[in-house]
């Protein structure tokens, strides 16, 4: 008797979502291997959460045991922080160079155009996630030049910056803030319309393309 009372707290009787806004609980629990009615002591915790991991808007999820049966889900989901072009679709690109959801229009802001990818098990992303801290620099752009940018390009170690009323701006990616100040004061200087390309990647050179 002893036995069988205590076998209802081994199993599974509840499992709960927490942490999500744009993913809903019911697609984290189709996902979810761990169901009702499994052995709780036994159920592989692990391996449900790399299932979990596999959601497109999942950056990180952990998955714990509660007394008494219950299983708590808590969802970290990605932060958009620029958009992605690839071809003619737009992509909300993470702080980690996952691309997660499409775009349903441009933002006002730079869009990164073409940038090479790759897919894996939990989906696309940056090819080369090194390109991820030179484009998370582009925020600490002084005034109003982040909002002012089009298009960003990357080339190998050089970013293309193409200014919406302005210039192509060609950066070092290895010192994107250092170059985003230079850019400010030359702008302030010189305007922007007039200018056609700033090339900013050498220490005490500055090439100036200008509209005659």
């Amino acid at each position: 008797m002893l036995a069988l009372a205590g076998y209802k707290h081994l199993i599974v009787r509840e499992i709960t979502v927490e942490g999500g806004e744009r993913i809903q609980a019911e697609a984290v629990l189709q996902r979810f291997p761990i169901q009702i009615g499994m052995n709780w002591l036994t159920a592989d915790t692990e391996a449900a959460r790399q299932a979990l991991m596999r959601l497109p808007d999942v950056r990180d999820v952990s998955v714990r045991r509660a007394l008494w049966g219950r299983v708590r889900i808590i969802l970290t989901e990605k932060e958009a922080f620029m958009v992605a072009q690839l071809g003619k679709k737009l992509f909300w690109m993470d702080t980690e160079g996952w691309l997660f959801l499409e775009a349903e229009a441009p933002p006002f802001g730079p869009i990164l155009v073409d940038p090479e990818t790759v897919e894996t098990e939990r989906g696309r992303r940056l090819a080369d996630p090194f390109y991820v801290a030179p484009l998370s620099a582009l925020s600490s752009a002084p005034g109003d030049l982040l909002n002012s940018i089009q298009t960003v390009h990357l080339e190998g170690s050089t970013m293309i910056l193409s200014f919406r009323d302005g210039p192509d701006v060609l950066m070092n990616i290895y010192d994107v803030r250092r170059d985003l100040a230079r850019l400010h004061k030359i702008l302030a200087l010189l305007g922007r319309r007039n200018l056609t390309k700033l090339d900013l990647r050498f220490e005490r050179v500055v090439v100036v393309g200008a509209r005659q």
